[in-house]
């Protein structure tokens, strides 16, 4: 009976910690990240201002992105405490000096360099896999741009070019784009005086759970691995050194 007792007990704690491990999976998931962005420019003092604010999980978790002309300021915090910047530690790294090559060493490496990279360019642009590869990145990244999106848009401009007739042609162009940004964009002109000044609004929101679907539909994809690896050995043909060339290495780029 005791023994029962116990692995009942056992068995209710397991269970309680599953649901509180699932419940974190769902708040983290699926409670959106809130962003907020305001910018601002005038161009008589000719200065700007960005400030972006993110919040999650009922504002425990926020962070603060400004910047000026004269300063650049972010901070994060979780509730009230500070989790950046940090105080940076002091200490200096020592540099590694590369070997000196010779001139016509350089030239050539360059040039083996160049005549191997085209080579497989031109092999990459003509694969079919690499071609789906591409296509399906984009198709990626325009999903998961369109999630990112603000989905308020305020932007308020007071616009002036100096003379009425000037001030009538840009409005005139900017009014032919009206089914384009509708009530997005709202601009107040000035016929009399050469004025620039601006704000803009843009708030949305992220759910991690679309970016995480996303991101392993195009690391689980096997033609855009395909193309990393190869895009990754562009890279290290760049970063080898000269003396580890050797005749053969063209055909060996371009074999899969």
């Amino acid at each position: 009976m005791i023994v029962l007792q116990i692995l009942k007990i056992t068995g209710l704690v397991l269970l309680i910690l599953l649901g509180v491990i699932l419940i974190l999976l769902a708040i983290i998931l699926l409670v959106p990240i809130h962003y907020r962005a305001d910018i601002g420019y005038k161009d008589d003092e000719k200065r700007y201002n960005v400030l972006v604010r993110a919040n999650w999980i009922l504002h425990i978790i926020r962070v603060r992105f400004e910047k000026d002309p004269d300063r650049t300021d972010t901070e994060a915090k979780v509730l009230f405490f500070k989790v950046y910047p940090k105080k940076e530690k002091a200490g200096t790294l020592g540099e590694r000096k590369a070997p000196e090559e010779s001139g016509f060493s350089k030239i050539k490496y360059k040039i083996t360099d160049l005549y191997v990279k085209i080579k497989r360019i031109i092999f990459m642009i003509n694969d079919e896999r690499d071609q789906a590869a591409v296509r399906e990145l984009l198709l990626r990244t325009k999903k998961l741009l369109w999630h990112l999106r603000p989905r308020k848009t305020d932007i308020r401009v007071d616009l002036g070019m100096g003379d009425p007739a000037s001030t009538g042609e840009v409005l005139g162009i900017i009014y032919a784009l009206y089914p384009v940004y509708r009530d997005k964009i709202h601009v107040t002109p000035d016929f009399d005086n050469k004025e620039l000044d601006a704000t803009a609004l843009f708030k949305g929101h992220i759910i991690l759970l679309v970016v995480l679907i996303a991101l392993l539909k195009v690391y689980f994809d096997k033609d855009i691995r395909r193309l990393y690896r190869q895009i990754q050995k562009l890279k290290e043909k760049k970063e080898a050194r000269p003396a580890e060339e050797d005749d053969d290495t063209e055909g060996a780029e371009l074999t899969e």
